[in-house]
C-alpha cells in the first residue's frame, strides 16, 4: 500500500473528514447557479445571456431615471419566470410612486423587446435601501 492509504487507514476520523469534505465540494459544484440564463433555444442552437450582463442592463435602465442615485439588480428564474428584485438608492427629491411605475414599465419592455421574453416575466420588486444627498451645484 502507499503511505497515504496507510495513514488514512490508521486514522479513520481523518478519512471521514476528508471524504465528507470532498462530498460537500461535489454537492456545491452541482448545485451552483448557472452563469448564463437561457433566453431561447431551437434545433439550431441556444441563446444565453450572462447573469452579470442582464443585471447591468436592468441597473443601467434604473440609473437613467431622475432621482435614482444607484441600483442593484437581482434576477432569478423561479417556476420558469424571471423574478426581478431591485435595490435602489435615491435622492431626496425622488418621487417614489412615479419611479416604481416607470421602472416596472421599462423593465418589462427590456424583457419583451430586447430579450424576446413574453410570458416568462415574473414580479418586479423595488426596494429603496438608502437616500443619497443631492449633488451641490456650483
Amino acid at each position: 500500500m502507499s503511505p497515504i492509504t496507510d495513514y488514512l487507514s490508521t486514522t479513520p476520523v481523518m478519512t471521514i473528514v476528508i471524504g465528507g469534505g470532498l462530498a460537500l465540494l461535489l454537492v456545491l459544484l452541482f448545485l451552483r447557479r448557472p452563469r448564463a440564463l437561457p433566453l431561447a433555444s431551437n434545433e439550431s442552437g441556444q441563446l444565453l445571456i450572462s447573469r452579470r450582463a442582464l443585471h447591468r442592463m436592468v441597473e443601467a435602465c434604473c440609473e437613467q431615471v431622475k432621482g435614482v442615485a444607484s441600483a442593484n439588480a437581482s434576477i432569478k428564474i423561479r417556476k420558469e419566470r424571471f423574478t426581478t428584485r431591485l435595490r435602489l438608492k435615491v435622492r431626496p427629491e425622488a418621487k417614489l410612486d412615479a419611479i416604481q411605475g416607470y421602472l416596472t414599465q421599462e423593465i418589462t419592455e427590456i424583457y419583451r423587446e430586447n430579450l424576446g421574453l413574453t410570458s416568462e416575466i415574473g414580479p418586479i420588486e423595488i426596494k429603496v435601501v438608502g437616500v443619497i444627498p443631492s449633488d451641490p451645484g456650483f
